[in-house]
């Protein structure tokens, strides 16, 4: 017991090196150990310890369009990096999410449930395993599992992965297990929860083939069902891809598409050559010329090095438009495949998402796109949108500016989740709050001086303070695993998460506040950063301890809400009612009609006080003081002004 509360007392010290009069952060046990290991550190970088598993994927699949069913078979070279023997692996079944009897966050429609997926043929290192059903599956108490002594790997069931347990051999440190599988599943034939079929003849594929599940330093194997009300955590890899399909469809992808001159005509092969280095928009496709579906099949060889997952879409009814977006000396291959019926709609996105490239690229992070392309396939039947590596898959609006900002919105995710690893199921705050925060900068540039400049944030703003302070709005350090409720969640991840982005960049200034970004970026870029990296990082490299800034935004309940109290003589009586540190712009009105600003950043709060004085420099003449809240969040603004009585 001496030895265990040395060792928290020491954590929690270094946790506060940065100031002795601070309070520490609250870290639960899987963390701790995981900076005692030093696979992480208390300054933010990456620990001199840190590991991290890998799966290469070697995939041969055959999508037959209408039923959309998928016939596959492939190999996986896992590589254990950690220090462990692993006495199981745990394969991910994403389709098994509309299987009848899974297990489900959201309604799914009748005509999607599917038979899920079935796995066939695998061995591991060449030994055969044993499909069958065991003894583990059960519907609310733990099972006793029975494992065959004979057989050195065993099989459980849960509803969205299986695991092999090995009864005789682990698997070493620093090894390479192959595992071989056939399989099968298919798509709902319905759009629902970001994939599936958008007609006969298109669909979106995602969640779609069998995965090794992230084995990590904090919490080890990745057992969280999918549930549709999350997203999914996955390891860095490499992708070696066919896929098949009757000709005259065609495939758009993440990673390279290796034999377009073998898949394409030679008119859209050409267009496709130009294509990779014109800046103008240059037409590939046109749904109209293209050729009749015949018999024969045609397939697709795709790949993608040190990415976290792999997704597609399939048409023989979209158009196709493409140019190149230069980012420093590289040349990013930008594409938009969208449906004819859209082309009036669509048909000027590309120029959005070459400006969304550029303003990632050039202004916030800063930090240059890190891939070679990217493509949004857009046919979604409702407006939503949801994002893979190099790609996006996303709804239509006939506003221009729904569709502008959901290109945005999606493309920002290639910085998170996707090139820094973020565990989407357990801190959804960490990349969506994110993307949101970008979304309300990249709207305010590419809006400058319209009346949409500032559309998203006020869109936001309203949206938040309808679900601010309530029951389930809890600590954004909650797993997000755990929200069910539709508007727990966009609370959750979305909206708080993206006005404490913006509360930071107030306290720290628009250029520490970047830099501070983008060095947490370049330090966990295709790594798998926590919470508490985050903000070690923000505290190291903005030189302050600001443990009293997440104390109350991240671990604690709260809500942006202030109120005025009350003019003692020269000072105005500030209340923080909500309990969050958040900025403050207050209006100063005079009898001879000027008007005055002040501005406090969110460190007039950092004493943890629930009000607090300002001082206001001329009040003679002074006849009202206004809580100005058209920019940040105010959950109760009836008691934002004060008038002075003559």
């Amino acid at each position: 017991m001496r030895i265990l509360i040395c060792s928290i007392f020491f954590t929690f010290l270094a946790i506060n090196s940065y100031s002795q009069e601070a309070k520490p952060l609250y870290m639960p046990r899987e963390f701790q150990e995981a900076y005692k290991n030093k696979t992480r550190a208390f300054n933010g970088e990456v620990g001199e310890n840190y590991w991290q598993n890998s799966s290469d994927y070697v995939i041969e699949a055959e999508i037959v369009p209408g039923t959309w069913k998928i016939y596959g078979k492939q190999t996986i070279s896992y590589t254990n990096n950690s220090p462990d023997s692993l006495s199981e692996i745990v394969i991910k079944m994403y389709p098994n999410h509309y299987k009848k009897g899974g297990v489900r966050a959201n309604k799914i429609p009748l005509e999607n449930l599917t038979n899920g997926m079935v796995i066939s043929n695998l061995k591991v290192n060449d030994e055969v395993v044993n499909l069958g059903l065991d003894a583990s599956v059960s519907n609310l108490a733990h099972a006793t599992k029975k494992k065959n002594p004979s057989n050195n790997i065993s099989v459980s069931y849960n509803s969205t992965f299986l695991t092999l347990e090995f009864n005789n051999k682990p698997i070493p440190p620093n090894s390479t297990t192959k595992l071989s599988m056939d399989w099968e599943t298919e798509m709902p034939l319905i759009y629902v929860n970001k994939i599936g079929a958008y007609d006969k003849e298109s669909a979106f594929i995602g969640y779609w083939y069998p995965q090794i599940a992230v084995y990590d330093d904090i919490d080890g194997w990745d057992k969280n069902e999918y549930t549709g009300a999350q997203e999914c955590y996955t390891d860095f890899g490499n992708f070696n891809v066919k896929i098949k399909v009757p000709k005259g469809n065609y495939v758009f992808a993440t990673g390279e598409l290796l034999n377009a001159e073998a898949v394409l005509s030679p008119q859209e092969y050409e267009a496709y050559i130009l294509s990779k280095t014109s800046p103008d928009s240059t037409r590939i496709l046109n749904a109209n010329t293209k050729d009749e579906i015949g018999n024969s099949k045609s397939t697709w060889h795709f790949k993608a090095k040190q990415v976290r997952d792999f997704g597609f879409g399939v048409s023989n009814n979209f158009n196709w438009l493409a140019n190149t977006t230069l980012i420093e000396d590289k040349k990013v291959s930008s594409n938009i495949v969208y449906s004819y019926k859209d082309e009036k709609n669509l048909r000027d996105l590309l120029n959005t998402q070459q400006k969304s490239i550029e303003y990632l690229s050039n202004e916030l992070p800063g930090v240059p796109y890190p891939y070679q392309s990217f493509t949004s396939f857009i046919g979604v039947p409702e407006f939503d949108g949801m994002e893979f590596p190099m790609m996006a898959n996303n709804g239509f609006s006939k506003r221009e500016i729904s569709n502008n900002l959901m290109t945005f919105h999606e493309l920002a995710h290639t910085y998170l989740p996707h090139w820094v690893g973020i565990n989407e199921v357990k801190y959804s705050w960490m990349e969506e709050g994110w993307a949101t925060f970008l979304t309300f900068k990249f709207c305010q540039n590419f809006y400058k001086d319209t009346a949409f400049e500032n559309y998203e944030l006020q869109r936001a703003i309203k949206s938040y303070n309808r679900s601010a302070g309530k029951q389930w709005e809890t600590p954004l350090f909650s797993p997000s695993n755990y929200m069910v409720v539709r508007n727990m969640h966009f609370q959750q991840s979305y909206r708080k998460p993206a006005f404490m982005y913006l509360a930071l960049e107030y306290l720290l200034g628009e250029e520490r506040f970047k830099r501070c970004f983008k060095t947490y970026l370049n330090r966990w870029k295709e790594k798998h950063p926590t919470p508490f990296d985050f903000m070690f990082t923000f505290n190291d490299v903005s030189g302050e301890n600001l443990n009293w800034f997440w104390k109350k935004w991240v671990f604690e309940y709260g809500y942006a809400d202030l109120g005025l109290k009350k003019i003692e003589g020269s000072k105005v009586v500030l209340e923080n009612v909500g309990d969050l540190p958040v900025p403050v712009s207050l209006k100063l009105t005079y009898a001879n009609n000027k008007t005055a600003i002040i501005n406090k950043t969110p460190e007039i709060w950092s004493s943890g006080k629930s009000s607090v004085f300002i001082e206001i420099a001329n009040v003679e003449g002074l006849i009202s003081v206004e809580l100005i809240s058209d920019s940040f969040p105010d959950v109760n603004t009836t008691n934002n002004l004060i008038e002075i009585k003559k």
